[in-house]
């Protein structure tokens, strides 16, 4: 813009308004387009949150199932550790078990004598002992 003498500005020509407005008009369709762009990246994450979120919950509630499992068995294997730490405990007998004397058995003090050489095999190798008659 020029200054004209008396210190009035002269306003821009017809063909220059023209072009500033072809310019603004080629910035504004740039700036559509990106929009659009930017709204269709927008809308393709706001998908992929909503699927990360699903699959975070699914994992919450796997974790939950594993932590529950993981508490069984810890409970389990404290209850077997319990059992063997039993089972191999070294402990005075004689505080847990009452004996009684062992009775004693006469088996050879009475009855009838054998004697062990009348048998007709006495003395014989069994390998030349004639087979059974059949």
């Amino acid at each position: 813009m020029s200054l004209i003498p008396g210190g009035r500005h002269r306003g821009k020509s017809t063909s220059t308004l023209r072009r500033d407005l072809a310019a603004c008009e080629r910035q504004m369709l740039s700036l559509i387009a990106a929009m659009d762009q930017l709204t269709a990246e927008r809308n393709t994450l706001e998908a992929q949150l909503d699927q990360a979120g699903i699959e975070l919950s699914g994992a919450r509630h796997d974790l939950a199932v594993a932590r529950q499992e993981t508490a069984r068995v810890q409970a389990a294997l404290t209850a077997t550790r319990a059992r063997l730490a039993n089972a191999t405990a070294v402990s005075d007998l004689q505080q847990h078990i009452t004996t009684q004397p062992i009775p004693t058995v006469a088996r050879f003090d009475s009855g009838r004598v054998i004697r062990l050489g009348a048998s007709r095999l006495a003395g014989h190798d069994p390998a030349h002992v004639p087979p059974p008659a059949a």
